[in-house]
């Protein structure tokens, strides 16, 4: 289970495993910072003690605003990448679509974290990269 206060939203064990996997790949990759390389080796070395029915409480395992805000970016960038087929096994589909909400609710809960203590705050994902690339170029709908 993950959870946030009284919000949680369980995932199996693998899940989980997959999730936190997929968040160090993209966290090593994304960070730009040492703090940023101390929080994806710091979640490397916990997911080591991680068991089965294991459950992750936001407040305790990512204790500042900044990891939280960090993490909260990696996992709607994880979303992001499953989403375009550029992270996990793409041999096969069946396991995207719940993967892709699982790490978006998980990156949400983190932003829920967030806006505990700053209102209004919001990673610059990926997704909102594009986005402003298609902006900038103008919209094509045809």
């Amino acid at each position: 289970m993950i959870s946030f206060k009284e919000q949680h939203i369980y995932v199996s064990n693998k899940r989980f495993n997959s999730l936190i996997a997929f968040a160090t790949e993209v966290g090593s990759n994304s960070a730009t910072t040492q703090q940023e390389n101390l929080y994806v080796s710091g979640l490397k070395e916990k997911s080591e003690t991680f068991y089965p029915g294991y459950d992750f409480e936001i407040d305790n395992e990512m204790a500042s605003l900044d990891e939280r805000k960090f993490w909260s970016k990696i996992f709607f960038d994880v979303s992001y990448l499953i989403f375009e087929r550029k992270i996990g096994n793409q041999n096969v589909s069946f396991w995207q679509p719940s993967a892709i909400g699982d790490a978006y609710v998980f990156a949400r809960l983190l932003l829920n974290s967030i806006h505990d203590e700053e209102q209004g705050w919001h990673p610059k994902t990926l997704a909102d990269l594009e986005a402003d690339a298609v902006r900038q170029n103008g919209l094509n709908i045809q």
